[in-house]
């Protein structure tokens, strides 16, 4: 089979992926490179892929970001609606779009309409925030409401004035606030010490 072939056959599986309208920065890299898997002969490896998660249900017109945003390097297609991606950046919107919560990690998983796992040496940048992380889960409520982010693993944080370390946390992008979990650290006002 040429690659040209399989290009032709993933366009109606990548348009019900989401991917038919990509948020407008930062610019993707466009799929390349799409090869069989010789070690799995039902196995696909794909180069440069971007998986959405759109919101159920929104009243704006035209087009808007998605409430997550996957671009990996690479990434197989497992069981199911399960995609298995390396090196990737993941990006949260809120609601209102204002500003991104971005993420980074070696590997992950993606199960299409349903979660998301970041894994591997993550980091988490919002504005001057910025986490190091085990893992991060993005998970859509069974009702399909917005969904959230969180951890239950060791949390760094580290931004100009915060130094603290948590047992987990939680993310909720629509109102723009973190909750951590067994909290201890630094907090600087003003520039003193509290």
């Amino acid at each position: 089979m040429t690659v040209r072939c399989i290009s032709i056959l993933l366009l109606p599986f990548m348009l019900l992926l989401g991917c038919s309208s990509p948020p407008p920065t930062p610019n993707p890299t466009p799929l390349e490179n799409e090869v069989e898997n010789p070690a799995n002969s039902d196995a696909m490896t794909m180069q440069g892929i971007d998986l959405y998660m759109h919101r159920p249900t929104s009243k704006k017109v035209g087009a808007q970001k998605p409430e997550l945003w996957v671009h990996a390097e690479s990434m197989a297609i497992g069981d199911g609606n399960t995609y298995h991606f390396e090196n990737a950046r993941a990006f949260i919107y809120s609601q209102d779009e204002a500003e991104e919560v971005v993420i980074e990690a070696k590997r992950g998983s993606f199960e299409q309409d349903a979660s998301a796992v970041l894994e591997g040496d993550v980091t988490l940048t919002a504005g001057t925030l910025h986490m190091l992380l085990t893992d991060i889960k993005w998970m859509r409520p069974e009702d399909g409401t917005t969904g959230s982010a969180f951890s239950d693993k060791p949390v760094v944080i580290d931004d100009p004035d915060l130094q603290l370390n948590a047992s987990g946390m939680r993310l909720h992008p629509d109102t723009q606030q973190f909750e951590l979990d067994n909290v201890s650290g630094v907090v600087r006002f003003g520039g003193k010490l509290l």
